[in-house]
């Protein structure tokens, strides 16, 4: 049943690959937008008069989406994909459904493991709108017009060990040029595509699982021989992230390298005529600058997070969010401004340090005996700080 499966994945495929070809002037760019949010994965996909989003971010991060919406005139989204329900990929998928941008379908993977019945983000998303989510299975094809069409590559299988293995893999295809989305897939789902052929070659390749050692591998890349990789992800977020290995192995193909976070709010890739052309550094107009200079100190012994302005400055720090990893919990800061030199003590509700602020309704908010990562957001929702309580996993 496994091959027979893999056998109509890949007619789907190929009949994905071969209708642009008979409307070669269809459509003359496609265009992949990659937002600098952190390790969080958030990219919208033009081509023609359609507009998709595949994945949304962390919840915090809402603010960069929105922002990019409006700077990109995107009055609708044809379709949102959530490609698996790790929060940085679905967490910008609420306050979405709470606005007021039209969203033609809901779409996320027939397959998942590790989320309670009736907890799923992109239902909870569609239901919040009384909608529904189009549950995809491998081998679906999603027409885009223009010649164009977005295949479902996977996954192929449950996978009960990891949820990055569980992604949906999705493979545009256009006039333009093509693009392989692999949201959060490691080696596991690589395996399964593979042995299902499954994998086609791509111009541009969202590289998995935002680059680490355990994904993206050469048999994989063997066959994606992708021109261009992007990798949405922060070293200081994510240390071991992207991976010297998986960049290692990219550059052996040739392919051109590109990581989220060298770039000022996002990324803007340009495929044209089947190659990828261009690969731009986006800054909003809309938005200043992100604010330099500021730190941003955890302390798990007094349950404190410091933060202090560097510069020669006063610094507004209104509207800023302060993000617990480990527990999952924010703060907004509001009518604060740091005078040159000055800091910002906020800390737990238990804790007897001297505080400018308690983060209301949170005992301890720093973990003492595991790795917690602080991460400090603008009002436009870009980590402008980042640091960890200085213990390992």
């Amino acid at each position: 049943m496994k091959r027979i499966c893999g056998l109509l994945l890949a007619l789907a495929l190929l009949l994905s690959m071969l209708a642009p070809a008979a409307t070669e002037s269809a459509g003359d760019e496609a265009k992949l937008l990659c937002l600098n949010i952190g390790k969080a994965d958030c990219l919208l996909l033009f081509y023609g008069e359609t507009r998709w989003l595949i994945d949304a971010g962390y919840e915090q991060t809402w603010p960069a989406l929105r922002t990019a919406l409006a700077e990109y005139g995107v009055d609708h989204l044809d379709g949102v994909f959530l490609t698996h329900c790790h929060k940085d990929h679905s967490g910008g998928l609420m306050p979405l459904a709470q606005s007021d941008l039209p969203v033609g379908a809901w779409y996320a993977s027939s397959i998942w493991y590790d989320v309670k019945k009736g907890k799923h983000p992109a239902a909870l998303a569609a239901q919040a709108r009384g909608e529904e989510v189009t549950w995809l299975n491998a081998g679906d094809v999603i027409p885009a017009g223009g010649g164009a069409s977005l295949t479902v590559l996977g996954p192929a299988a449950v996978n009960e060990d990891n949820e990055n293995n569980n992604s949906l893999v999705l493979f545009f295809s256009s006039p333009a040029g093509s693009i392989l989305l692999c949201g959060d897939m490691k080696s596991d789902e690589e395996a399964d595509l593979l042995y299902e052929g499954a994998i086609p070659p791509c111009a541009l390749l969202k590289v998995g699982h935002h680059g680490d050692s355990g994904a993206t591998t050469d048999a994989f890349l063997a066959k994606a021989r992708p021109q261009a990789a992007v990798i949405s992800t922060s070293s200081a977020e994510e240390a071991d992230t992207p991976d010297p290995g998986t960049l290692r192995r990219l550059k052996k193909i040739g392919s051109a390298v590109y990581v989220t976070q060298d770039f000022r709010d996002a990324v803007l890739f340009t495929l044209s005529g089947g190659k990828v052309t261009r690969a731009e550094d986006v800054r909003w107009q809309s938005a200043p600058p992100r604010a330099e200079g500021i730190t941003l100190a955890v302390d798990f012994v007094t349950d404190t997070a410091t933060l202090r302005n560097m510069t020669e400055a006063p610094l507004s720090l209104d509207g800023y969010v302060l993000y617990s990893t480990k527990g999952d919990e924010t703060i907004r800061l509001e009518d604060v401004t740091l005078a040159p030199g000055g800091v910002w003590v906020i800390a737990g509700m238990h804790s007897s340090s001297p505080a400018d602020q308690k983060w209301e309704g949170e005992e301890y908010v720093w973990h003492n005996k595991k790795k917690d990562i602080g991460i400090l957001y603008d009002p436009w929702g870009r980590p402008v700080a980042c640091t960890d309580n200085g213990l390992d996993d």
